[in-house]
This record gives C-alpha cells, structure tokens and sequence, in this order.
C-alpha cells in the first residue's frame, strides 16, 4: 500500500533529534567520551588523579559525585582542554583531546562554577561573542532559540552586571550551548543558587538532554544525583571507585 511522506522526528529544546529516536537502531552505542588509564600528578608529587578509566554513554545524564578536593573538577578540565594530563588518554567523540584538540573542544560546553561573565556587556554580545570563539558562522535564529530556552531572552539587552546570580548561571549555559556542542559539563551547578532556581536548573537540563545532549555534572549532593543522573561516578581521593545506575 502506498504510503504519504514521513513527518519529520520530533525536536528537541535546541533542534536535535531525541536520543531514543537517534539510538533505536539495534545496535550498541559508542560512548560519546572515552577515557583511559587518566592521571594528574602536579608538580608538589600531590595525585590528583590516579589511574582513571570511565565511558560515559551517548545521551544520558552522568553525575560525578565526591566531596570538595576529590579530583571532580581535574576531571573535567583535563576532559575540556584546560588542565594537560600526565597521563593517560581522552576521546571526545571520537576526537583525541591532545591530538585533536579543537575538534574535540568543539563538541564540548563547560559551564564553570564560578560566575565569570563580562559584566559590562550584554547578554546577546556575549553569547554571539562566545559563538565567534570557536569560529562558528552568526547563528542568530539558533542563539535566540537558546535564549528563549533558557527564558533570557526578555534580558538580552540587559548587562549581565544587572543580572541576579541565578540569570547569571543562565547565561553561563547559554555561553556554553553558543556552538552548538553534543556534549555539556556542568561543574556544581547548584552551588550558590536558591531552590526555586536550582528546581528551574534541573528542568533546563533535563530538557537539553531531551533535545541530544549528553550531560555531565560535579555535585556533592548525593540526593541531587540520585534524582538527576541516569548514573553516578563516585569519586574519592582521586579514584573512581564506583560507577552505577
């Protein structure tokens, strides 16, 4: 029987495919980053890192949970390019993060813990500005889709100094979004933020990972992660110790 022409798939918040439509083919999913045999050892002789081995899937939402000091942050810095490793290798989606590295970091946002924004320009020219940085085109329909994500766009004209702390962090995600990355890390997302903001931060999440990205968060809240994560790492001492679902 003749059949009419397939609607598209469904969209998520910033325009990709959800990952159960993209994933149901039947075959194993490659972990979207790889790492292998990660150490950090500064030059004090204090290991950060010991011998880290850690696959994180393709779609899901993975907590990365330890107390303050734990290697958390190390982990995730020598996964974004901003700490060198001494030893041991990272694959970002297939891209060698030393030996590729732009390509690597290209598929990467990291929204830091500490609100660093440039306080006297506004929310729209950052986030353009950030977009720029990774030599992406002007995407202005996809930046404002972003914003209205995120519910900033009614601030775009606003500096950022005039912001609350809460739209601050907001407009960290939305730096780190600008160039349309597959992969997200957040490092302590909640820190310093009320519980209104911090409820409104976890929809926002899981409606990013709805929409194809692959989340990754540092907490030392172990209720956070239970409720948030498809799974949890359990860091110590800079040792993983335990990963589970």
């Amino acid at each position: 029987m003749a059949q009419g022409p397939r609607s598209p798939p469904p969209q998520g918040p910033i325009g990709l495919a959800p990952p159960s439509r993209r994933q149901a083919t039947g075959y194993p999913v490659q972990p979207i980053i790889t790492v292998s045999k990660l150490s950090k050892t500064y030059a004090s002789g204090f290991e950060a890192l010991k011998s880290i081995d850690l696959d994180i899937r393709r779609g899901e939402i993975f907590a990365l949970l330890g107390p303050n000091g734990a290697g958390k942050t190390t982990l995730i810095s020598i996964i974004c390019g901003i700490v060198n490793a001494s030893a041991g290798t990272v694959l970002a989606d297939g891209h060698d993060i030393v030996r590729d590295y732009r390509a690597a970091r290209a598929k990467i946002g990291l929204v830091p813990q500490e609100l660093s924004t440039d306080a006297f320009e506004s929310v729209w020219a950052t986030v353009r500005f950030s977009r720029g940085l990774f030599g992406k085109p002007p995407n202005d329909a996809y930046l404002e889709k972003v914003l209205r994500d995120l519910s900033l766009w009614d601030k775009k004209d606003s500096k950022i100094m005039a912001l609350s702390g809460g739209m601050k962090r907001r407009v960290l995600i939305a730096k780190a979004l600008s160039h349309e990355p597959t992969i997200l890390f957040l490092d302590e997302p909640s820190a310093g933020v009320d519980v209104e903001l911090r409820r409104d931060m976890w929809q926002m999440v899981r409606d990013l990972r709805a929409s194809g990205v692959t989340i990754i968060l540092t907490t030392h809240y172990i209720e956070e992660a239970e409720d948030m994560a498809d799974r949890i790492g359990v860091i110590s001492k800079g040792e993983l110790i335990v990963v589970e679902d």
